[in-house]
């Protein structure tokens, strides 16, 4: 489980400014797209663009937010075999990034994206900790962005303006475990 994570009803367009805003709010973010890639793996980190990526799942994407300055491991694991034989596979729980996994529910429903960053994880019996400069970053990046973010009726949960102004406007419905939440 993540140790730092939010949940968060976003449109395309409240997920673009966040990451702007991101961005704007300490320089040296990187974005990446796609659990499997063909490459190099420090190309996460100093230009995604030039790998070949695919997601894992149909109807959901993952964004893999990187920082020059503050994310130094990048750890991939080779899959010998089945449908991504071939490809590299990011550990989420082992690299220094935050992860955005957004899921696509489609028919006018809104499912909630989920924000989270792994600060420390278990290897056999050792709990193992990040880099401070990582684990500062991510825990000032996720109390930014839920001070940012207004909550929906479900207190653990947030909204984008856009997603919230939809919601209220009856064009979209948000949904969480196929329950209807109100905008707030």
């Amino acid at each position: 489980m993540p140790a730092r994570q939010l949940w968060a009803f976003l449109t395309q367009e409240d997920l673009d400014e966040l990451i702007a805003a991101i961005a704007q709010r300490e320089p040296g973010l990187v974005v990446s797209s796609g659990r499997y890639f063909k490459g190099d793996a420090r190309a996460l980190i100093e230009d995604p663009a030039r790998l070949e990526r695919r997601e894992s799942l149909p109807q959901e994407r993952r964004l893999y937010l990187f920082h020059r300055k503050h994310s130094d491991a990048v750890v991939t694991h080779e899959q010998p075999a089945g449908p991504f034989a071939g490809w590299s596979q990011i550990d989420e729980e082992r690299s220094d990034c935050i992860v955005v996994r957004v899921r696509e529910a489609g028919n006018g429903k809104l499912e909630p994206a989920q924000i989270y960053a792994h600060v420390t994880y278990w290897r056999a019996a050792d709990k193992e900790r990040k880099r401070p400069m990582f684990s500062i970053w991510v825990g000032q990046t996720m109390k930014w962005l839920s001070a940012r973010l207004p909550s929906t009726a479900v207190k653990f949960m947030r909204a984008g303006p856009r997603a919230q102004a939809r919601a209220r406007a009856g064009e979209v419905e948000l949904t969480y475990l196929y329950r209807k939440i109100e905008p707030g």
